[in-house]
C-alpha cells in the first residue's frame, strides 16, 4: 500500500468516526496530501471526494485528465469540458454519491461557487464543515515531511545570514526583502512560504506589516519574518536585530522576548498540553514590565500550510504528540517605537523536542 493509500485509509477512518459519508476536497494541501496531485485552485471547479468506505470520486476539468488519471486511476471521475461547463458533472457526481449522503466540505478553503453547486444537489442540510473531523489528518508529520522542512529551514537560515552580511544600514525594507528572496532561491528554495515581512523602526510594531521604502537607520530595530518552501513544506522564521546599536530600553524588551522564547521551547514535550507552551512563554511576558505590549498567542502548527493545527494557545488542552511541528514566536510591540519577535520551528519528539531552527537568537547589532 502506497503512502497516499495509507493516508486515504486514515482519512476514511476519521470520516466514519465523525459520522460523515464522504468529504469533498478542493485543490490545496489536503488534496495533495491524499493523492499526490498538485492542482491549481482556479475558475474551473475541481473536486476530489473521499468516501467513508474508502472509495473515491472526482469532478475534474478535462484539461487535467492526463495528470489525474495517471495518479488516481481508481477514482470514479467525471471529466467536464469548458464548452459544456461543470453543471452536468455535479449532477452525475451527486447521483453516484447518493442523495442521502452527509458530505463534509473544507470549511476554511472551499469557495462559495463549489458550495452552492453541491448544495443544489445535496441541500444545505446535507453539507457539513469537515474541518473538525479532519484536523487530525496532517497533525503528525512523517519522516519525509520532516526532512523537507529541515531543508526549507536550512535554506532560509543560509539566506538570512547572507542578507545580514550584506548590511542593513541605509537599505530600504524592500531592498532587504528582495535580497533575501534572491538568496533563498539561490540556495535551492522551490518557492516562498509567504511574502517576507521586513519592517524597521516603529513599523515593526505591526506584526503583519508590509515592507516599504522606509530606510533602516542607526538605532532602528529590523524585524524579518520569512520562510523558504522546499517540496511540500514551508519554513516560518523570525529574527529581530538592531542597526548599529540598541538603546537600553529596546534591549530590555528584546531580552524579555528571548526569555519567553526559551521558556516556550522548554515546555515542548510529548504528552503535555499544547497550551502549556503558550502558558510558559506568555507568562514570562506577563511577569515582565512589558505585559501591555503583548498582541498575540505563542504559535501555530507548521507544515504544508504556514498556519495549520495545532493552535499554540493557552486554551488548547490537546496533548502534544511526537511528530507535531509548530512555531514558538512570542513578541512584544510598542506602537510607533519597536516590535520584537523571535520565532523558532520545533518538532515534538519522544524525549522532548528538536528545535529545527538554529539561527542565532542572542541580541545582534549590524552595520
Amino acid at each position: 500500500m502506497s503512502d497516499f493509500s495509507k493516508r486515504r485509509a486514515r482519512a476514511a477512518d476519521l470520516l466514519r468516526s465523525a459520522g460523515l459519508g464522504a468529504a469533498a476536497f478542493v485543490p490545496g494541501p489536503n488534496l495533495a496530501y491524499l493523492t499526490g496531485v498538485h492542482l491549481h485552485l482556479m475558475e474551473r471547479p475541481t473536486l476530489f471526494v473521499l468516501c467513508a468506505d474508502g472509495s473515491s470520486h472526482a469532478l475534474m476539468p478535462a484539461l487535467e485528465k492526463q495528470k489525474w488519471r495517471s495518479a488516481m486511476p481508481e477514482a470514479d471521475t467525471v471529466y467536464w469540458e469548458d464548452s459544456n461547463g461543470p453543471a452536468a458533472g455535479f449532477a452525475v457526481l451527486s447521483d453516484r454519491l447518493g442523495k442521502g449522503v452527509v458530505l463534509g466540505v473544507e470549511g476554511l478553503r472551499m469557495r462559495a461557487s463549489e458550495y452552492r453547486s453541491l448544495a443544489h444537489h445535496f441541500g444545505h442540510e446535507g453539507l457539513v464543515d469537515a474541518e473538525p473531523a479532519l484536523v487530525d489528518l496532517r497533525l503528525v508529520k512523517d519522516p519525509r515531511e520532516i526532512d523537507e522542512l529541515r531543508r526549507a529551514i536550512a535554506i532560509s537560515e543560509a539566506a538570512l545570514g547572507e542578507t545580514y552580511d550584506a548590511g542593513i544600514g541605509g537599505q530600504t525594507e524592500k531592498q532587504i526583502s528582495a535580497r533575501l528572496k534572491a538568496a533563498m532561491l539561490a540556495h535551492g528554495a522551490t518557492g516562498f512560504a509567504f511574502e517576507p515581512i521586513v519592517l524597521s523602526g516603529g513599523a515593526a510594531a505591526d506584526p503583519h506589516g508590509d515592507a516599504s521604502e522606509r530606510t533602516v537607520s542607526a538605532g532602528n530595530v529590523l524585524l524579518i519574518d520569512f520562510g523558504a518552501s522546499y517540496g511540500d513544506m514551508h519554513a516560518d522564521i523570525t529574527r529581530t536585530v538592531f542597526c548599529e546599536h540598541a538603546s537600553d530600553a529596546h534591549a530590555a524588551i528584546y531580552e524579555t522576548v528571548l526569555s519567553a522564547n526559551e521558556a516556550g521551547r522548554q515546555a515542548v514535550r510529548a504528552g503535555a498540553p499544547v497550551g502549556a507552551v503558550d502558558a510558559a512563554a506568555t507568562d514570562r511576558l506577563l511577569d515582565s514590565p512589558f505585559a501591555d505590549l503583548i498582541l498575540h498567542k505563542t504559535g501555530h502548527g507548521l507544515g504544508r500550510e504556514v498556519h495549520e493545527a495545532p493552535a499554540v494557545m493557552r486554551s488548547n488542552t490537546d496533548p502534544q504528540r511526537t511528530g507535531m511541528v509548530f512555531t514558538i514566536e512570542p513578541g512584544l510591540y510598542r506602537r510607533n517605537d519597536i516590535g520584537v519577535r523571535i520565532e523558532d520551528n520545533v518538532v515534538v519528539t519522544d524525549n522532548g523536542h528538536d528545535c529545527l531552527t538554529q539561527f542565532n537568537r542572542e541580541i545582534m547589532t549590524l552595520a
